[in-house]
């Protein structure tokens, strides 16, 4: 076999290897504002304890409530504005449902607002 077709067989592999890196880096997600656990809770004007809390993370999440009611599923960031709010997609209940939600931040990095209720950043 000729230098030059070794070469070109060489530099082949060595361009597919680049090509496999930077599509394996560029598909983990990185961590975004609110990657983490969030919590709010309170008492109701009834008298009745209340809480939420989401995980977020590596594009899934999580949120437990104080209820039977709980979801699992995916979310994306679709929207920022310069206001600090967000559009954060989510996908859940095995594909069948999605909801556009409002998550506004703030500069506190441990606050965070979801359609209007302030959660905190657990540690």
């Amino acid at each position: 076999m000729k230098h030059h077709h070794i070469g070109g067989i060489v530099a082949a592999i060595f361009i597919l290897i680049i090509g496999i890196f930077v599509f394996s880096v560029g598909s983990v997600s990185s961590p975004d504002e609110l990657t983490g656990s969030w919590r709010a809770g309170g008492t109701n004007a009834a008298g009745l304890d209340w809480y939420m809390e989401y995980e977020f993370g590596a594009g899934r999440y999580e949120l437990e409530t104080g209820t039977d009611y709980e979801e699992k599923g995916s979310y994306s960031i679709n929207e920022r504005y310069e206001d600090g709010s967000i559009i954060v997609h989510k996908v859940f209940y095995d594909g069948e449902k999605t909801y556009d939600m409002m998550v506004l931040t703030v500069d506190d990095p441990n606050i965070i607002f979801i359609e209007g209720v302030q959660l905190n950043r657990v540690e």
